[in-house]
């Protein structure tokens, strides 16, 4: 049987068997989780964490559970590694400002200030009375007038915003799984559940009687069907740039010598007031870790010792100003034969990044 397993890492899918205990559950949930042993984890029926489950001895069936019951998990504070990195960690990750739990396989990120904001405004839309629609007073609303959500298309659209923010889509996805009745309507609006944890690899042990895959497979141990689409949302919705002198000193570079140049993008994160629960990148400074240039590309060894070792030098500066890596830029310019003009190559009819642009860009996000 399919046990469902909401925690803060995501949603989780335990095969159980039919006999096996809570505590056997628990050992399976364990590594899945990153949890210290199966004693740290609290298992609980609800969102709340006031029906929790504790007869560790007893028989899944026995507890009432079936197939498809969602559980809710959580670590116990005091089983949880410490989100302070120690001296020896501090001096090995040259300055970096991402504490690590101990082991590695815990890792913990300290979340941006700017999603700590985010996440505790309620993101709703004030509308103004409409004096063609709205017949009521002063203090009444209307579907005219009434507060709409920061995802709706409608208003999206109005304002020609292509993406929704990344907020916005935590908030759909929550509304749409209270609609469906996946999850209890206690849950704060403004908190939203994390992130489901997909899996598209084929389930072992399936109790349908077939085979093991690959010579058998059935409905119930199949993966999911994948469909490619665009996604909705955009992380940070909007970059803007401190000063016009910072893109000037890198386009400088290709004015005087007629080749590409790349570099990293150092700056912090602010809420941005054009989108609903928007986030943007303001770029304070830009580094050009060393690197070969042609008029037709760039020529970087990104994993090589030296690189690796450079951008650490970089991010430690930035890091004691207060600033981080934001995103990365380079050139790609051809001139024309008319003066300070350059061949119009990306665009909607040809491409905006090319393959190795976009292993590139795989390969700094990792």
């Amino acid at each position: 049987m399919l046990i469902r397993i909401r925690s803060p890492n995501g949603m989780h899918r335990i095969e159980a068997g039919l006999k096996d205990t809570l505590a056997q559950l628990l050992e399976k949930l364990t590594p899945v989780m990153n949890a210290p042993s199966p004693d740290a984890i609290v298992l609980t029926r609800d969102v709340g964490g006031q029906n929790i489950l504790a007869e560790f001895e007893q028989s899944i069936i026995s507890l009432g559970l079936k197939h498809g019951d969602m559980l809710f998990a959580t670590v116990a504070p005091s089983a949880r590694p410490s989100v302070e990195p120690t001296s020896a960690q501090a001096s090995a990750g040259g300055g970096s400002n991402k504490p690590t739990a101990s082991g590695g396989a815990g890792s913990f990120v300290v979340q941006e200030d700017v999603d700590s904001q985010l996440e505790k405004d309620d993101g709703l839309i004030r509308r103004k009375r409409d004096t063609n629609f709205c017949k009521h007073g002063a203090n009444a609303m209307c579907e005219y007038c009434t507060p709409i959500e920061p995802y709706d298309a409608g208003y999206l659209a109005e304002n020609k915003i292509k993406h929704m923010s990344f907020h916005s889509y935590l908030r759909k996805i929550l509304s749409q799984s209270k609609i469906r009745g996946d999850i209890s309507g206690a849950v704060p609006p403004n908190i939203p559940l994390p992130l489901e944890d997909l899996d598209y690899r084929v389930k072992p042990n399936c109790l349908s009687g077939h085979a093991p895959w690959p010579e058998g497979i059935c409905t119930k141990c199949q993966p999911s069907a994948v469909t490619l689409q665009r996604q909705p949302f955009r992380m940070v919705d909007n970059v803007e740039f401190a000063s016009s002198a910072i893109i000037d000193r890198l386009l400088s570079f290709w004015r005087s010598t007629r080749c590409q140049r790349f570099g990293f993008l150092y700056g912090r994160y602010d809420r941005s007031p054009d989108v609903p629960l928007g986030i943007k990148a303001i770029v304070e400074a830009i580094y050009e870790p060393k690197q070969g240039w042609e008029e037709d590309g760039i020529k970087i060894d990104v994993e090589s010792e030296d690189f690796d070792s450079e951008v650490k030098r970089a991010d430690a500066v930035a890091n004691a100003c207060g600033l981080k890596v934001v995103g990365m830029i380079f050139t790609d310019l051809e001139p024309t034969n008319e003066s300070g003009r350059v061949v119009y190559r990306r665009h909607a009819n040809s491409y905006f990044l090319t393959s190795l642009e976009c292993r590139l860009a795989a390969y700094m996000e990792l």
